[in-house]
């Protein structure tokens, strides 16, 4: 047992569950719970039906949400940077700065060589931009926008089914069951059996 009454394997459970989007049975595996799929899945839900474990996950999705804010306010300070304030100098980023694009500048390398046929000092400048779509990704991701491509959309069901059931525990299951199937296109039933 840990400070918080809880097995190190429910408390892996907890923490793997948390950190891999709410997918019960893969933090069952995890945790170092062993069996088959279907042993894992009747064990995860047994550790989710324990009214200790879902206190410990709502605490700990709390407190997570401080970190978020952390997370969003550094990814905003980095979203918002500019070569242009580091480099101003540099004609190429001054270029940009008047253009208004300098923040698209992820790294300029200045190369001087000494070039022997042209008996002169050499200055290359490469620019590197940032990946658009990388950033818009990674933020949609933090912001909780994007949605993981899902092969099985029972998985993703479920594990949507068991994040609102500890999110809302004052909604009935059935309730939740019925617009998570709707929206996942699979039948509520199944989410209700475990």
């Amino acid at each position: 047992m840990n400070d918080n009454g809880l097995t190190n394997k429910q408390a892996n459970f907890i923490e793997s569950f948390l950190s891999n989007g709410g997918n019960a049975t893969q933090a069952a595996r995890d945790a170092g719970y062993s069996g088959t799929p279907d042993t894992l899945k009747q064990v995860a839900s047994e550790n989710l039906a324990k009214p200790y474990i879902r206190r410990r996950i709502a605490e700990r999705m709390q407190e997570a949400r401080i970190h978020t804010d952390e997370v969003l306010g550094t990814l905003v300070s980095h979203l918002r940077a500019d070569i242009g304030e580091i480099m101003p100098d540099n004609p190429i980023v001054q270029r940009a700065r008047e253009a208004g694009v300098s923040h698209w500048i992820r790294k300029v390398t200045v190369k001087e060589y000494f070039d022997k046929s042209k008996q002169a000092t050499v200055t290359e400048t490469t620019v590197e931009l940032h990946n658009s779509q990388t950033a818009a990704k990674q933020l949609c991701a933090v912001m909780g926008l994007e949605v993981a491509a899902a092969k099985n959309p029972y998985d993703a069901a479920r594990a949507a089914y068991e994040r609102l059931i500890l999110e809302h525990p004052s909604v009935n299951a059935s309730v939740i069951a019925d617009r998570v199937a709707g929206v996942y296109g699979i039948e509520a039933a199944l989410l209700l059996k475990e």
